[in-house]
């Protein structure tokens, strides 16, 4: 093993050299290219001489123009090419890679080494010396065979025999220690890397990801994906990792704004938002369903009701039939433009084989047609031409964009056009919007209520405005157990040709429901929509110790302490301390955070708000999390399970395990365990007596 050590130091000076050269070269490449260009733009602005005289003139300047044009695009992309491969080997260089394979092929008599890294480098084309961690080879890697097997690059079965599969600890280019392993579960390397700390950002999980995350985040033929996995299983970092696989697999097609990941909050949101960009990626659309609703509704407005009903109206919308009453006149300064009986004459025109969205648009393609003929016919009007003379400069400017003084009845006319459609913008805005549609008073007919619900109404406009977004093409939820079927379905509506990955676990579900989702239910709302669903389980916990792992799972369903497996083994049993009062309580939360580490990240997890608060207020040195738009790199936070849940921790204190909260009927196991599983070193539990 001394001369294996020896040969991947040598290698890992050799590589890390190579990428200090290629960075100082990239910097003298960025510095002339950028120079090229600026010289460039000054020369050929001076040599390209505008001359419009004659139409073979035109013809000679739009072709100087373009070749202009050309060459600066030219600097540009090649300035773009190196940022990038500058941006790639600055980021190997405080790791250049994390593993090494060893393939013999068929027709080879000796086996070819790869080096697996969070990004690629070749120095040359031929001559790949880091290969990405998700490239084809790589798989290999993570599927920790030894032996005969096969990957598949461009849909090709490629035979080969894996002869070696080595981690590797170091840092910069000094190696810290080598492995040679094909049983994951006894990964060195992923046992070092839970040790460490935890702090304010989520990192990647690239070097340790294990076989059943790696099926999952390589997972590309199935439209939905139900991952359940139990608390610290590391389901939000297999998504993250996902993300990052299907923009290198489909790179030439996907960006990232063609992916949206869904998060239960914002702190939570903060948590993870720098995985992707540590991994080379952009971080697709992130936001809550709360803020994904928003999207969908042009202005806000009181709800009354917290019931929803959306399989409801998906049941009774498409046969729809509109009234007079369930549209409102269009108004422009107080005047009626279109009454409710004029709009639904002209609903009346649209054809009723269409469906009825289709006819809602078609609609206010008829009312924008009516306005613009009622405009084209005012702008032939002497008297309102006549209003062109009355403008100050600065409406002119408003209005046209500079002063205008048209010498002929046809730009006197276009004018007039002009300024009757700027007048009239509002107007037009409203139908374009489709403000004249009442949603509300439609909701209260549909579902005979007198009360409107935020979603209902969300899901409402969706449906008659035809706002799905179709080339959306992959939807991440995170906390899946979190959300109704009703959600569910609004959101299958909102991205009807998505592929899924729904990430949860159904221990986990701790919000007050008298519907919670069960995963049966969700799929087969989804199979009822023709989307297959692939469901994948991930029982090993890595976050938490031995000894917590034990203690949040006597919390889960019966059967679940025969399917988990615990990497870390062993570790400090949970410690339950007994308080007689609030006061007391207080006191031994002073004792308790003596003893953590404060370079460490640990959390008081509360059972609502007002503790947390209250908790905060008298234990100054905590970071209140209801405030907190992140977490703190270490030291305490005081939070409540609610916003902790997704969360992780080094230390954890529970500061009311007998509260109500954890003791209700329905979902107090689920909380127990819940609150439980974020700690991964040390768990104290308080209870409180009175």
């Amino acid at each position: 093993m001394d001369k294996t050590f020896a040969l991947e130091q040598k290698h890992l000076t050799m590589v890390h050299q190579t990428l200090q050269e290629t960075l100082a070269k990239i910097e003298i490449l960025l510095s002339d290219n950028a120079n090229q260009a600026k010289d460039f733009k000054k020369t050929a602005g001076k040599e390209t001489a505008l001359n419009f005289d004659s139409y073979a003139d035109n013809l000679d300047t739009f072709a100087a123009i373009e070749t202009m044009n050309k060459q600066i695009d030219s600097f540009n992309n090649k300035q773009s090419q190196l940022q990038n491969t500058k941006s790639s080997v600055t980021r190997l260089l405080p790791a250049p890679y994390f593993a090494r394979i060893d393939l013999k092929y068929p027709d080879e008599t000796e086996s070819i080494p790869f080096y697996i890294g969070s990004a690629g480098f070749s120095p040359t084309p031929e001559e790949p010396m880091i290969i990405d961690w998700r490239s084809p080879i790589a798989d290999l890697y993570y599927n920790n065979k030894i032996g005969k097997t096969h990957y598949i690059a461009n849909e090709r079965t490629i035979d080969v025999t894996v002869a070696t599969r080595r981690q590797f600890l170091l840092h910069n280019a000094v190696l810290e220690d080598v492995f040679d392993t094909d049983v994951a579960i006894q990964d060195p390397l992923l046992v070092k890397t839970l040790q460490a700390n935890k702090n304010s950002q989520m990192s990647s999980i690239t070097a340790t990801i294990q076989q059943e995350q790696n099926i999952i985040i390589r997972d590309t033929k199935s439209p939905a994906l139900l991952v359940n996995g139990i608390a610290g299983s590391g389901k939000t970092s297999v998504v993250l990792q996902r993300i990052a696989y299907l923009l290198y697999r489909y790179r030439d097609n996907l960006v990232s704004s063609d992916m949206l990941l869904l998060t239960p909050n914002t702190l939570f949101t903060n948590y993870i938002n720098q995985v992707l960009p540590s991994l080379g990626e952009k971080s697709p659309l992130q936001m809550t369903f709360a803020q994904l609703m928003t999207t969908f509704i042009n202005k806000s407005m009181p709800f009354e009701s917290d019931t929803s009903h959306v399989q409801d109206l998906a049941n009774k919308l498409d046969d729809l039939v509109l009234t007079v009453a369930d549209f409102k006149n269009i108004t422009l300064n107080d005047v009626t433009i279109f009454s409710q009986a004029d709009i639904k004459q002209f609903f009346e025109q649209t054809s009723k084989t269409m469906s009825l969205a289709k006819r809602i648009t078609a609609l206010s393609s008829i009312l924008t047609a009516e306005i613009e003929s009622r405009i084209e016919h005012a702008s032939k009007d002497g008297k309102v031409q006549a209003e062109l003379s009355d403008l100050t400069d600065s409406q002119q400017e408003k209005i046209f964009g500079r002063l205008i003084s048209p010498s002929s009845d046809l730009a006197v006319q276009k004018a007039t056009k002009k300024m009757l459609l700027w007048r009239n913008r509002q107007l037009l805005n409203q139908i374009d919007q489709k403000a004249w549609l009442n949603i509300s008073q439609i909701i209260k007919s549909v579902l005979n209520t007198h009360k409107i619900n935020d979603l209902d109404y969300t899901f409402t406009r969706l449906k008659l405005l035809d706002l799905a977004q179709k080339n959306l093409r992959f939807v991440m939820i995170d906390e899946i157990q979190d959300y109704s079927l009703d959600q569910i379905l609004f959101l299958l509506t909102a991205f009807p040709k998505a592929h899924w990955t729904l990430v949860g676990d159904q221990l986990q579900s701790i919000l007050e429901s008298s519907h919670p989702l069960t995963f049966n239910n969700l799929m087969g709302l989804f199979e009822s929509h023709h989307i297959a669903v692939t469901q994948r389980n991930l029982y090993t916990s890595y976050r938490s110790s031995g000894a917590i792992t034990k203690a949040f799972i006597k919390h889960g369903s019966p059967d679940l302490i025969d399917k988990v497996n615990t990497i870390q083994i062993g570790g400090k049993e949970p410690e339950l301390i007994e308080n007689q009062d609030f006061e007391s309580l207080l006191i031994n939360l002073k004792s308790e955070i003596k003893q953590l580490d404060n370079g460490e990240l640990s959390a008081i997890i509360t059972s609502d708000l007002h503790l947390a608060q209250a908790i905060h207020d008298q234990i100054k040195q905590t970071v209140l999390g209801t405030t907190a738009e992140k977490l703190p790199a270490s030291g305490i936070i005081v939070l409540p399970l609610t916003l902790a849940k997704g969360l992780q921790f080094d230390n954890v204190i529970i500061a009311d395990v007998n509260s109500k909260y954890y003791l209700d009927t329905q979902f107090g196991q689920n909380r127990l365990y819940t609150a439980f599983s974020r700690a991964s070193r040390t768990l104290i539990i308080n209870s409180i007596v009175d």
